[in-house]
């Protein structure tokens, strides 16, 4: 069981920012919506926050697509994960 209360977009008590950002997370993930995003809708300030930094980290970095994915794979493979 979860300690932090997870947030569902459809629940009528939420508030209309965490909704709309749970919404926008399904979409960007084709309908999948991960703990960690509804975790992060308890704060939906630090939710948004949060996705920007993510945007700007993955997108508006120095790395073509190549470099990107030998940078995960190096990582996963230092950290001894499954990619």
């Amino acid at each position: 069981m979860a300690r932090v209360p997870l947030i569902r977009a459809d629940d009528p008590d939420v508030d209309p920012k965490a909704a709309a950002l749970l919404r926008a997370a399904e979409d960007s993930r084709s309908g999948a919506v991960l703990n960690v995003h509804r975790a992060l809708a308890n704060h939906p300030e630090l939710m948004e926050a949060i996705f920007a930094f993510g945007r700007v980290a993955y997108f508006r970095n120095s790395l073509n697509p190549i470099q990107r994915e030998l940078a995960y794979y190096t990582s996963a493979v230092a950290n001894d994960c499954h990619y």
